[in-house]
């Protein structure tokens, strides 16, 4: 995301603060960007320090009035030329209530009516003013803008026994890359052999090492440890866990709350609205009552000054940005600052069971034989229909017949292979069909199961060979150490209903939904089950509705969800596709962070709001009766917009972590 996007642009909000003052690109901008001594020249700090010594060098020399006059132009001119240039440019575009033009118009009526100091006090308050607004913005981007720091420049491509640097952009899915010890993992891949460490935190915000084996996927981005690693690409870099997260946080500034849409469009008619009673500050006074137009105009000035909107047009968006990249330190990228709004308003959170609340680590504790079945033809049969799934339960079962001394590399390939989601999987080898799933998979072909022990509080797999049942494996998942804080955590902060909607064994889900306290529950549910549970579920509600789910099968439901947010978003591409908001890691906690920091930057938007109308207000008054000097005003308004922008920038910080949350 560019810093465009850090507050909305001229053309969207017309009246005030166009393009975030130093953002908007021009000619001029870009000349003095390829000339670094004059771009040192020219920033506002130097133009500060000089404009501050001559306009003390005016005041001094006062007596000698054609010097300091002249003085006081050349200070003016020297620390308000960019504002006089996007003036100028905007009102060629047909923008006469743009902050510039406002500022450009008051300073200039100040000099004509021979207020030269209180003129160029006025551009002076302001460049400071700009400066620190400039300097915040980019505070607030860090986090986000951080992404482009962690993309390598160069990856070294192993081709034979011959190792060159080449660019990430020229990799391709299976070509072979060397990652040595210290140095960012270019491009997601798969480690060929060996073990070693990476870090992730610059994706995740969790400094830990994460433990990769041989087979495991390596994420882009990631610090290699003491290691070399050899990886083969598995995605080219547009489509990289770095590149797919800076798309989302490219998203983030696109989608505006109501608050936001609404100060665009207050500014909009706010601005036209002071500007006209500006004048008839004027010409009644002096028209209708013969006051002196010299003090009339003067105070006119001070209530244009003062009557912009920019404080309100940049700290509402930039308290957003705020919380956003405040949830970006801790790995949780969210799409806009509409779903970042929604957060606060949670009343029912739906979660996904498998991966989610539970580690997605199976195995296998227990099993049944069938009568007349050998124990090894049994796993044997399973080991062979989940030999391509990548389903935990399936991985926990090829765990299992690895143990059990199945040797997995001599089981045949199978010539045919289905997988039903929501009941299993269909597999066929020399015309023998083999089935492993549930009941309704044995239901469907006819296959008649025994009664299943209902006391177990696992995922139930039956196998069966030529329509012949032969045993049953248990496999249990343990629930993730931290679910039931979690969910206590929700609870604080306000969210009312918790339900968990899963395709898992209704035992299974009992047991987790007992163990976290959830007040409803669904189990066995295929997709489509899931996703007409779940808009049953919203149809019932006016309220704000979430779904967590780890991406898998959970597409439909996040994007049906209020604010849809998937976890354990690094390696997820489906995750990251439908989701509004992503937690990078697995750790279920980050829901409640969430909602601790979208509840914190609207506290902020909410304060900023009450804060600037109640000062504009009042120094408008003070303006237009005369009491508030020109200057004077400036510094007060410049004064309010600094407030309102630190105090959004509370935003950043705080919300610690679910368990001590700090509003």
């Amino acid at each position: 995301m560019d810093k465009h996007s850090a507050c909305t642009t001229e053309a969207q909000h017309g009246g005030c603060c166009d393009s975030c003052h130093s953002y908007e690109e021009n000619f001029i901008d870009r000349f003095i960007a390829r000339h670094p001594k004059i771009e040192q020249l020219t920033s506002i700090p130097v133009r500060l320090i000089v404009g501050s010594v001559l306009f003390v060098l005016a005041l001094f020399l006062r007596d000698r009035a054609t010097l300091s006059v002249l003085l006081f132009l050349i200070g003016y001119l020297i620390v308000g030329a960019g504002v006089i240039v996007r003036a100028i440019r905007g009102f060629w575009r047909g923008d006469i209530f743009s902050q510039h033009f406002l500022m450009t118009v008051a300073t200039i009526g100040a000099f004509a009516i021979g207020e030269y100091a209180e003129g160029f006090a006025v551009m002076i308050l302001y460049l400071i003013g700009e400066g620190l607004e400039d300097r915040t913005v980019d505070r607030t981007r860090r986090s986000i803008d951080a992404l482009n720091d962690i993309r390598p420049l160069v990856a070294h491509l192993k081709t034979g026994d011959l190792v060159e640097d080449a660019s990430p952009q020229t990799l391709r899915p299976g070509d072979l890359i060397l990652v040595y010890p210290g140095e960012r993992v270019p491009i997601d891949g798969q480690l060929n052999e060996g073990t070693g460490f990476v870090d992730y935190s610059a994706l995740t915000g969790e400094s830990r090492p994460v433990a990769v084996n041989t087979g495991d996927t390596v994420m882009a981005g990631a610090i290699n440890g003491q290691t070399r690693l050899e990886l083969t690409a598995l995605r080219d870099e547009q489509h990289s866990a770095v590149m797919r997260i800076m798309d989302l946080a490219e998203a983030a500034g696109k989608k505006k709350t109501k608050i936001e849409m609404f100060t665009e469009r207050f500014s909009r008619v706010y601005t036209p609205i002071v500007v006209a009673l500006a004048a008839l500050l004027v010409a009644i006074p002096v028209l209708i009552f013969s006051q002196d137009f010299q003090l009339w105009l003067y105070r006119a000035l001070s209530f244009l000054v003062i009557s912009c909107p920019c404080a309100l047009v940049i700290s509402v968006p930039l308290a957003y940005i705020a919380g956003i990249g405040n949830a970006s330190k801790r790995g949780i990228y969210i799409r806009g600052s509409q779903y970042l709004e929604a957060l606060a308003k949670l009343d029912t959170v739906v979660f996904d069971k498998t991966g989610t609340l539970t580690a997605g680590n199976f195995t296998v504790v227990d099993k049944i034989t069938a009568s007349g079945v050998d124990e090894k033809d049994l796993i044997r049969a399973a080991a062979f229909t989940e030999q391509h799934s990548t389903h935990p339960v399936a991985e926990a079962i090829r765990h299992y017949a690895d143990e059990a001394l199945i040797d997995l590399d001599r089981i045949p390939a199978a010539d045919k292979l289905e997988e039903l989601a929501g009941h299993g999987i269909v597999a066929e080898k020399d015309g023998i069909e083999y089935l492993a799933g549930n009941h309704k998979l044995m239901e469907r072909h006819g296959i008649e199961v025994p009664l299943e022990d209902d006391t177990r509080a696992a995922t139930v797999i039956h196998i069966a060979k030529e329509g012949r049942y032969l045993g049953t494996f248990f496999v249990a998942d343990a629930l993730r150490d931290n679910a039931k804080a979690a969910m206590r955590s929700l609870r604080q902060q306000g969210v009312r209903t918790i339900a968990i909607l899963s395709g898992d064994h209704e035992n299974a889900v009992a047991e987790v939904a007992k163990n976290v306290e959830a007040d409803h529950w669904a189990s066995e549910l295929l997709p489509e089950d899931k996703l007409s549970e779940f808009e049953n579920m919203k149809s019932k509600t006016s309220a704000t509705t979430a779904f967590v789910g780890d991406g898998i099968n959970d597409a439909p439901v996040l994007r049906l969800a209020d604010v849809g947010i998937a976890i354990g978003g690094l390696g997820s591409d489906a995750a990251i596709e439908s989701a509004d908001a992503v937690i990078m890691t697995d750790n279920v906690a980050r829901v409640a962070d969430m909602i601790a920091i979208s509840k914190r930057t609207k506290k902020r938007v909410f304060e900023n709001v009450i804060l600037i109308l109640l000062v504009k207000t009042m120094l408008m008054v003070l303006g237009a009766v005369g009491i508030a000097p020109l200057w004077g005003a400036v510094f007060a308004d410049t004064g309010v917009m600094l407030l309102a922008v630190l105090n959004s920038l509370r935003a950043y910080y705080g919300a610690k972590s679910s368990d001590a949350v700090v509003l």
